[in-house]
């Protein structure tokens, strides 16, 4: 069976599980509710049943307390009681708790009036059984039977008695014996007695009924209940099931599919998929193995051409980083052709070989090569130390900038260092070497403007004033110094260590003020190779 067919069947099954399950659950709470619901009712039917004995129970007080006190309050009472139970007074809100043994004498009442509802009519809205009603009605009719004997006995204290019509128009002296014999006799407790006989039956009558619906319902319950319990343990077969079935026809072949394909992400097309199935996942690593293998013959091929083109291209990126600076050949490799920026603040140093030009005439070409190599391969060390960029050389100059092609606000820092270590480094290599050569360094601070200059042969230059004069700086410099101008000297007076020189006759500016760098004042933070010049002086 296919993949789409079993996944389709497996999931129609869980659907129909869970949909008994979740009707089982639904049909538990239900079932729960109507339980609930026929205990409530249990309830409100015990409370009206109650509320007759203790509306008999308060009628009978009434009466007595009249008949002995002859206060004319607990008659009002009595019929006020009356008067609640057949509906023609309203009833006091919440009457099926302790109320009238609260009501004390002048009329204070516990809770305040509500509706108008007959106690009969209650019993009729309860939905009570013909034999449930019929014994709650006949404690009624006995109740109302004792209150006609307690209506006696408060009239004979006022002196009247019954006429032949029943009513109670014959008037006599009061009997206050006859009265009190007729509450607290035998025949007034058997009238009560007989009122309490169909409560107590209505109370077995609806206890029965009560206990064998709840009974019904609890047993559907537990049926509804292992139901619910039968579909779970079905569901989560039928979910094991599907799961196993996705691991041994999905997932497992899924994962072969993954490693080899990570092995083909790594360079290895050497590993076809072992996994023989009919099903939609068998058709699926067919296909990968059929464009492993194909991907392996074109990678094989394509592959000698990509060595020639990364090797081509590595020669073409050396060959740039040799003659431009990092930052502008990224800047051209990106796509950028019109390269030229504008720097407010830079600081170009020149240093020039004195003694070279009659060196020259001595030494063979080769010799002057190796010499001008090594003495500028020691420059070139430096560059990275402290961060600065080389512009060009010409002939036995050096010419390099610091804050260009990318922006520093410590350049005259980063170059003075750098002219001291180049002064140190080429004073050891001289005097290693046995040649009577000097170096002589000119160093000046100011705007400039550097970009790309050619079409066939690149060249990163930087042009302005500044270059000019650093360029007076390093000529009008003794052999063996540093020279620096003005605007360099006040970057640097608080760091470094300085000997005025004067006033100097620059060609093209005038007469200009300049100093000595001779050496570190203090060791800047992290500034190892300041710190080496420092010691040097």
């Amino acid at each position: 069976m296919s993949l789409r067919r079993l996944n389709l069947f497996l999931f129609l099954l869980l659907l129909a599980l869970l949909f008994v399950l979740f009707g089982s659950l639904w049909a538990i709470v239900w079932t729960q509710d109507t339980i609930t619901e026929a205990e409530e009712r249990r309830f409100r039917s015990v409370r009206l049943a109650d509320e007759l004995r203790q509306s008999s129970d308060d009628l009978t007080r009434m009466a007595r307390l009249y008949v002995v006190t002859g206060d004319e309050q607990y008659k009002d009472w009595f019929y006020e009681i009356l008067a609640i139970r057949d509906g023609t007074g309203p009833r006091p809100e919440r009457y099926d708790l302790v109320y009238w043994d609260l009501v004390l004498p002048g009329g204070n009442r516990p809770r305040s009036a509500g509706k108008v509802a007959a106690l009969e009519a209650l019993m009729v809205e309860e939905g009570f059984t013909l034999e449930e009603f019929r014994k709650l009605n006949d404690a009624k009719d006995l109740s109302d039977d004792l209150v006609r004997l307690e209506e006696t006995a408060m009239q004979a204290i006022e002196g009247r008695f019954h006429d032949e019509a029943g009513g109670f128009t014959r008037e006599a002296a009061p009997d206050p014996e006859l009265a009190r014999s007729l509450m607290f006799g035998s025949q007034y407790m058997e009238a009560k007695a007989k009122i309490m006989e169909p409560i107590n039956q209505f109370l077995l009558l609806l206890e029965n009924r009560t206990s064998t619906e709840v009974s019904a319902l609890r047993a559907r319950n537990r049926l509804l209940g292992g139901l619910a319990l039968g579909t779970s343990a079905a569901a989560v077969l039928v979910a094991a099931w599907m799961l196993m079935v996705q691991r041994r026809r999905v997932l497992v072949p899924l994962a072969r599919v993954q490693e080899s394909a990570v092995a083909v992400s790594r360079g290895d097309f050497d590993c076809p998929i072992e996994h023989q199935s009919k099903d939609e996942m068998g058709q699926l690593v067919g296909t990968f193995n059929e464009m492993l293998k194909s991907t392996r013959e074109s990678m094989g091929a394509l592959q000698q051409s990509n060595d020639e083109l990364k090797a081509e291209k590595e020669r073409s990126d050396h060959l740039l980083l040799n003659i431009l600076p990092a930052a502008i050949a990224n800047r051209m490799q990106s796509g950028e052709t019109n390269i030229a920026d504008e720097f407010p603040s830079v600081t170009v140093l020149f240093a020039d070989l004195v003694g070279f030009t009659s060196l020259t005439e001595r030494l063979g070409p080769h010799e002057i090569v190796r010499v001008l190599g090594e003495v500028f391969g020691l420059f070139d060390a430096q560059l990275a130390r402290h961060g600065i960029e080389k512009i060009k050389t010409i002939g036995d100059c050096y010419m390099a900038v610091g804050g260009a092609p990318q922006a520093t606000a410590d350049h005259a820092r980063r170059t003075a260092d750098f002219a001291l270590g180049i002064r140190d480094d080429f004073l050891k290599w001289s005097q290693k070497n046995g040649l009577d050569l000097r170096i002589r360094i000119g160093m000046h601070s100011g705007t400039a403007i550097a970009g790309i200059v050619g079409t066939q042969r690149f060249v990163y230059d930087i042009w302005g004033d500044v270059v000019n004069v650093a360029s007076r700086m390093e000529t009008t410099s003794r052999p063996g110094e540093i020279q620096v101008s003005e605007p360099t000297y006040v970057q640097l007076r608080d760091l470094y260590e300085f000997e005025e020189v004067g006033t100097v006759e620059i060609k093209g500016k005038g007469p200009m003020r300049t100093w000595i760098l001779k050496g570190v004042r203090y060791q800047s933070p992290g500034d190892e190779a300041s710190a080496d010049a420092a010691g040097q002086n």
